[in-house]
């Protein structure tokens, strides 16, 4: 279950409002947040930032950005900059131009420097804007630090890690039929709110994670890209990972309306044979309230952030979903 909104860039989002936002917020907005103290010792780091570093912020948060994890950032041109901003007392944010190095490659990005309304807390919006290679001749020392330095053991203890150094669990189906048990046991009435927010809950941090590999594949966003190519990355991205096959409908989208059908959800089929028995295996969703994303498909995108307030409604085997 996907947000479908407009994503908004850190222009766009009231930059003193994010010390006041949760951290789940914070993992849906498309750019990257740093809470540092005065110091530069990391206090928050959202999920955009987590992919884009390819770190965890388990690790992250508590260490010394400047000389354990961005040792670029401690170079004299944006530290100095970042000791003046925390000094000085009148201005609310400053933006600096700059250049991310780590072992995998170079990201051009844009910073803005916010300072929290009524704390010594300092945030860092980064904004990438273009991915390129890694730079052989830039100094090794000065690299981002990598995922396997910061928790050399984590192997041992049981954690597992992709390509990108996201951690994954390898869960079976059974889990989700466990979870549909339990829930059934417990308070069988809630299913059905229980999917559709954890869902759109999950749904927006995989558009985070989509956002980031478009940037790293193509160097656009994923906002610039056409509605139906989305849709089948999306669809691409969840059949890869077995939660089922989207189907996307846009024969309504010019009125704001995207259908999805998911064959052989794996949420569904949670439900166990009993339930298919007496209903489709698919999930149905239907996009509403999204203000004519399919018309201007380069301005919209699955995004993780609410502004336009579109949402995709889940229903286990329902083919008329609800709406908003």
């Amino acid at each position: 279950m996907l947000d479908v909104s407009e994503t908004p860039a850190p222009s766009s989002v009231d930059p003193l409002s994010l010390d006041d936002r949760s951290d789940a917020e914070l993992d849906a907005l498309p750019f990257g947040v740093i809470g540092l103290d005065a110091e530069g010792i990391v206090l928050r780091y959202n999920l955009y930032e987590s992919r884009l570093a390819r770190l965890d912020r388990n690790q992250v948060v508590g260490r010394a950005l400047f000389t354990e994890i961005a040792p670029c950032l401690g170079q004299e041109v944006f530290q100095a900059r970042y000791r003046a901003f925390v000094a000085g007392e009148e201005a609310k944010s400053e933006r600096i131009d700059f250049v991310f190095h780590f072992t995998f490659g170079a990201q051009e990005v844009g910073i803005e420097i916010v300072r929290a309304k009524d704390a010594p807390r300092y945030y860092l919006l980064v904004n990438r804007r273009r991915v390129a290679p890694a730079q052989p001749d830039f100094p090794k020392e000065l690299l981002a630090v990598e995922q396997r330095v910061l928790a050399p053991e984590e192997a041992r203890l049981g954690v597992l890690r992709d390509d990108l150094e996201r951690r994954f669990v390898d869960a079976p189906a059974a889990l989700f039929a466990a979870l549909r048990a339990t829930c059934d046991r417990l308070a069988p009435e809630a299913w059905q709110i229980f999917s559709t927010e954890w869902g759109v809950q999950w749904g927006r941090r995989a558009a985070v994670d989509l956002e980031a590999s478009v940037l790293e594949s193509g160097g656009r966003s994923l906002r610039e890209l056409p509605m139906r190519e989305v849709g089948r990355m999306v669809a691409g991205y969840l059949a890869e990972r077995g939660w089922g096959l989207p189907v996307f409908d846009f024969t309504t989208s010019g009125e704001g309306v995207l259908r999805v059908d998911v064959e052989r959800s794996a949420l569904a089929e949670a439900a166990g044979p009993a339930r298919r028995a007496t209903g489709p295996r698919s999930q149905s969703w239907r996009v509403t309230s999204w203000r004519g994303a399919c018309r201007r498909s380069c301005r919209r995108s699955l995004g993780a952030a609410r502004r336009a307030g579109g949402a995709v409604h889940g229903g286990e085997g329902r083919r008329g979903a609800r709406s908003r």
